[in-house]
């Protein structure tokens, strides 16, 4: 249950600190005096999205802190432990922080460590549920009324299993999707595939043949000149008359016998002789590569025509003639996956069908959870239907769905029925109840529900409103019954509703120096009285009005 809330430059709140107990809490105040504004600090606490605008005006940032008490809160404490938030220090108290800057920066603490605001909306879903005003109006809604049936109900586990079973099942049904989308061509592409990969196994291309193949046919192709050249080198060098050798060794011998008149030419007679080494050497290697060199023209002819069906191939796949074994690899890949395709096709298929079924036979059972809790609930809010003066009769009813497709939340079409007077027949709500109708029907319904929804905080926004005299006084008598077993805060401007209250907080709105301020204090018996009285005659209290407000505080 909520403890204390603390608030900093919030709106028109400067500061304030309240504290709250068990039991049902009232409160009250003038129209505009900041009732609304505790309601959004506690939104933002529970995770509502952050608006700048909120920041009292001269302020840099707004600051929020909500203590809960969180003992026999299993869920809560389940919860923290799931997020790694349980405190040690502090087992039966949640601390949660909202802090919100001027520039936009959002940021939110539980138990003083920082955490995604999503983990506020999490945790909050166990600490409070909110009533507005306006709940009535979404009453006409598929979908809040399927929600409504399923909070009421208690087969949270069951539901939760046939939508995950729904979730599997639309994950396979989406690939099977895609087989389908891709099933025109696939035969097509399949074939061609097989023939492609047959093509460039049966080429038995290497990984680098296509380079030493093109090596060799450029020495082939110009193997002429390179007999031609070598051998004119080779005579340069040491066969003809004016060969370089033996120049060189004339030369050399000259040099040799000038050092005996100048050592400084030594160095050039060794640079000769070296000279005369590199030049045999030279010789020697180049008359070796013409003895075996081979002019082989039907070997050449045999390698253009490899080169001539690389490139070909080349040109078919768009790809360069060196990269055709790695296509070859690429290709062979997606002939595999198109083939193991066929095999996961009929894999998929039967594990649509086992899912189906496990769907259809859990959706059965959630509609027979659904259609015994429809009947408890019908009857509990006919009967406050008429305690609230509305008369009639109310059911929910189950529709099935026909068509053999999963659906996300069952095969059930819900529907809320009603009828106000006596032998009518039921309709959908919207189009019997009028609009004060609709507004106690609203609160009987969140006050049959909230009594097993198992969150230990209620807010009642004004849900009181549209109805006065004996109708009002049910209504504060059973919220007044409700917080027997939960927390209840009530935001009221009736006094019949406020004075069954067990605590009563007034929300004031004051000025200083030009500025307006929100404080809330916590009344004691006369000043309950006065404000009792204060609902009951406006501003001007009467003897009159403060005893009737001094007895419906002793009655409640």
């Amino acid at each position: 249950m909520l403890r204390q809330l603390v608030i900093n430059d919030l709106a028109v709140i400067d500061n304030l600190n309240i504290d709250f107990n068990s039991g049902m809490t009232v409160l009250t105040g003038e129209t505009g005096a900041g009732k609304s504004i505790l309601l959004d600090a506690l939104g933002l606490i529970l995770g509502n999205r952050a608006d700048t605008n909120l920041i009292r005006g001269g302020a840099d940032k707004t600051d929020i802190t909500a203590i809960f008490s969180t003992s026999d809160n299993s869920s809560v404490s389940d919860k923290l432990i799931e997020l790694e938030l349980a405190s040690n220090d502090a087992e039966d108290e949640l601390f949660i922080r909202r802090t919100i800057t001027k520039d936009g920066r959002s940021r939110a603490y539980i138990n003083n460590t920082p955490v995604p605001v999503q983990s506020l909306r999490e945790i909050g879903e166990s600490l409070i549920d909110i009533h507005g005003q306006h709940a009535h109006q979404s009453l006409s809604k598929a979908k809040v009324q399927r929600e409504l049936l399923d909070e009421f109900g208690s087969y949270q586990n069951l539901l939760n299993e046939l939508q995950n079973t729904w979730q599997e099942w639309k994950q396979v049904n989406d690939q099977l999707d895609n087989f389908k989308t891709e099933g025109e061509d696939f035969e097509a592409r399949l074939t061609l595939l097989s023939y492609q990969t047959e093509e460039l196994e049966q080429l038995n291309i290497g990984n680098s043949e296509y380079k030493e193949l093109s090596e060799e046919h450029k020495r082939l192709a110009h193997s002429q000149r390179l007999l031609d050249s070598c051998q004119s080198i080779i005579s340069d060098l040491s066969e003809s008359e004016a060969a370089i050798d033996a120049r060189l060794a004339v030369h050399q011998k000259e040099i040799s016998e000038l050092c005996q008149f100048d050592n400084e030419l030594e160095n050039i007679n060794n640079l000769l002789d070296s000279a005369t080494i590199q030049i045999e050497e030279a010789s020697h290697e180049l008359k070796g590569y013409l003895d075996k060199f081979d002019m082989d023209d039907n070997q050449l002819a045999s390698i253009e025509s490899r080169l001539d069906k690389l490139h070909e191939l080349a040109r078919k796949h768009k790809v360069k003639p060196e990269d055709l074994p790695e296509h070859l690899t690429l290709l062979t890949t997606q002939l595999n996956q198109l083939e193991g395709g066929q095999e996961q096709h009929e894999l998929l298929l039967k594990k649509k069908d086992e899912l189906t079924e496990s769907y259809f036979k859990l959706a059965e059972k959630l509609t027979t959870e659904r259609n015994n809790a429809a009947v408890k609930i019908s009857e509990a809010i006919t009967e406050k239907m008429h305690e609230l003066a509305i008369g009639g009769k109310f059911k929910i009813d189950l529709e099935k769905i026909e068509d053999q497709t999963p659906h996300q939340f069952g095969m059930d079409k819900i529907s809320f029925l009603v009828s106000t007077n006596p032998g009518q027949p039921l309709r959908p709500i919207t189009k019997v109840a009028s609009g004060g109708e609709l507004s106690r029907l609203s609160l009987a319904i969140q006050i049959i529900g909230s009594k097993d929804n198992g969150v230990p905080s209620l807010i009642f926004d004004e849900v009181d409103a549209g109805i006065s005299g004996g109708v009002a006084e049910i209504v504060g008598k059973l919220l007044h019954s409700l917080a027997e077993h939960r927390q209840i805060l009530c935001v009221t401007h009736l006094a019949q509703v406020a004075s069954c209250g067990h605590h009563h907080l007034k929300v004031n709105k004051i000025t200083k120096a030009n500025e307006t301020f929100t404080q809330v204090e916590t009344l004691k018996q006369t000043e309950r009285v006065n404000e009792i009285a204060r609902l009951l005659a406006g501003m001007e209290i009467t003897d009159e009005s403060l005893a009737n407000a001094a007895q419906m505080l002793e009655s409640a």
